[in-house]
């Protein structure tokens, strides 16, 4: 069965084509290849979505239980991305993305969503300095191995680095049997922080969601 599988975030729309449950390619849009289904998880209840495309959460649920204490509230591109995790480890695990939002959704193991922690992005974090002081750049996110910034830029670009490198060792310490899988446009900065990169984590996850509904 083929699939096209669409992932609606906050800033962009990511879309792929499964052939029997593997990643065949990315795709323009989810025109872009005839499949027997479409299915989308969004976090835009406003998003316009392909005719007769199948929602995570309305139509199908995820891979994973959701056990979060408010249940209704937890996007459905963490449970997506959840559910990934949870096929690929089938134990203790926790899917990263470091996008616009810096996630960690934890599934314990007995593939039950847990819950986890939520930040700004990076670029969040950089737009807010420069919004928001007098003199301070916008700064790209780069990896800076250091906490010594010789200049505004690299002591910025530190700050956010080490930022996300301490949340991931917070991760590590209170939970040191999970497995960890990182996706993410800005996530591939931290990918040797990764038990495993998986680039197309929540896309994934749809699709394993939807074969095992």
């Amino acid at each position: 069965m083929d699939l096209v599988a669409v992932d609606v975030g906050n800033t962009r729309i990511h879309t792929a084509l499964f052939r029997d449950g593997r990643f065949v390619r990315i795709l323009a849009s989810p025109s872009a290849a005839c499949a027997d289904v479409v299915a989308v998880a969004s976090v835009r209840r406003t998003a316009k979505l392909p005719r007769g495309a199948r929602i995570l959460g309305r139509d199908f649920p995820p891979l994973v239980r959701n056990r979060a204490r408010h249940p209704e509230t937890v996007g459905a591109d963490r449970l997506a991305a959840a559910s990934a995790a949870w096929a690929h480890a089938r134990r203790a695990c926790a899917a990263v993305t470091i996008g616009t939002a810096v996630t960690v959704s934890v599934v314990n193991d007995r593939g039950e969503f847990i819950g986890g922690l939520i930040a700004p992005g990076l670029r969040l974090q950089a737009g807010a300095l420069r919004e928001h002081t007098a003199l301070l750049p916008r700064v790209a996110p780069r990896r800076v191995r250091t906490v010594v910034g010789r200049d505004t830029r690299e002591a910025i670009a530190a700050g956010l680095s080490a930022m996300v490198e301490g949340a991931l060792r917070c991760v590590r310490r209170e939970l040191p049997r999970v497995r960890l899988y990182g996706c993410g446009g800005d996530g591939k900065l931290f990918r040797d922080l990764f038990d495993e990169w998986r680039p197309h984590l929540v896309l994934e996850g749809i699709d394993h969601s939807y074969r095992h509904a």
